[in-house]
């Protein structure tokens, strides 16, 4: 084995790492019946570019080295994103060094290498000390350097530790900070014990670190999606992730949640609107919210027919392009998620990245955008 001390990239011969304020002028479209035909009607309005046009990229599933996030970067900032949201933390993988808790990367960025495209979660071993093993992570100098490459190219990184739960690789480089330990918390159980004070002090230590690695003012996202209330109750969950909103809030960063920790009661924060199914419920808590929701903007879905297996929900450009822009909302921007759990490559992340991400841009990022109708 080898160890490549810039990025921490662990490789052996077969071990492969690769590596708004708002809308208030939202788009209005009025039905206008005709007989029994009804068509759509567009006002003539200019619409502002959003403040926030975001493109996601889960690094923890799969790991992308840094030149493969620079490109990425230099094509976004070509189209007109300016944020790029880093899903550093998860299950399968923890993404940046945190100094004070060195086994999270140097136990809980690596994993048992499965055959190239095999992904099947019950089967993912966390750990540095297989044979042949699937990882990497960002340093802090690294982080740092993404960030100004960033910078000058307009674009914000915007890091995510994902809390409570999503947690399996934090828990078995620190098996005390579980509520069941490893591996008992695989699939779905693999959550933080938030009753416990050395939990809480973890969560706000390793906070602490990626708030000193990222400028003033830059949103911390903090997860707090995806927990079974048999495994923390609503009421645990509201506690724990209102404790660490006010906690970074405290110091100068906007936070950001999933809608599920809006849903729950938590607030102060951004929300990050992934559950289509929710937009009405979250819009109308009056919360700025950013929307990537999962009926238009997964961009790991499949992009037509034919890429599709039966039941696959396809989100082909135009479905992009369908979206409705809600109006007199508190709404921040849009964003593009992708995640990575079958995207292992540079090349499969540009391809199912690209051309929907080209797409958003055309059709809500520009000033005078008339296209957020549902055609």
């Amino acid at each position: 084995m080898m160890r490549d001390s810039k990025y921490g990239k662990k490789t052996s011969l077969h071990s492969i790492v690769v590596g708004w304020v708002s809308l208030v002028l939202g788009l209005c479209v009025l039905p206008v019946s005709v007989g029994s035909v009804a068509f759509a009607q567009e006002d003539k309005v200019q619409v502002p570019a959003p403040e926030w046009r975001g493109l996601h990229v889960d690094v923890s599933r799969h790991f992308f080295e840094p030149a493969v996030l620079k490109q990425l970067m230099d094509r976004m900032a070509a189209k007109g994103f300016n944020r790029l949201h880093l899903h550093l933390t998860d299950g399968p993988g923890w993404r940046l060094e945190i100094k004070r808790y060195p086994r999270l990367t140097a136990v809980g960025a690596w994993r048992k290498l499965l055959p190239a495209g095999a992904w099947n979660w019950k089967d993912h071993e966390i750990g540095n000390h297989f044979a042949e093993c699937y990882g990497g992570y960002y340093t802090q100098e690294t982080m740092r350097e993404l960030i100004a490459y960033g910078a000058k190219r307009g674009i914000m990184l915007v890091p995510e530790i994902d809390m409570p739960g999503h947690a399996y690789a934090s828990l078995v480089a620190y098996p005390e900070l579980a509520l069941e330990p490893p591996p008992a918390c695989k699939l779905g159980r693999d959550v933080w014990d938030v009753e416990k004070e050395h939990v809480r002090r973890f969560a706000k230590e390793v906070l602490d670190e990626v708030m000193a690695l990222f400028p003033p003012g830059t949103p911390i996202h903090l997860g707090g999606d995806e927990v079974e209330p048999h495994l923390l109750s609503f009421e645990q969950q509201r506690v724990f992730m209102q404790e660490m909103v006010d906690y970074v809030q405290a110091k100068g960063y906007p936070a950001i949640t999933w809608d599920e920790a809006a849903c729950n009661g938590v607030r102060g924060q951004w929300v990050m609107l992934w559950r289509a199914e929710r937009q009405a419920e979250v819009l109308a808590l009056g919360m700025p919210v950013i929307l990537c929701p999962n009926s238009h903007f997964y961009f790991d879905y499949p992009q037509s027919e034919e890429e599709a297996a039966p039941g696959d929900h396809v989100i082909t450009v135009d479905t992009v392009r369908s979206f409705r822009m809600p109006t007199g909302a508190n709404v921040l921007g849009v964003q593009g998620n992708v995640w990575t759990e079958h995207i292992r490559t540079p090349e499969r992340l540009f391809y199912m990245a690209f051309p929907r991400a080209k797409v958003m841009a055309e059709a809500f990022f520009k000033e005078d955008n008339k296209e957020s109708a549902e055609k």
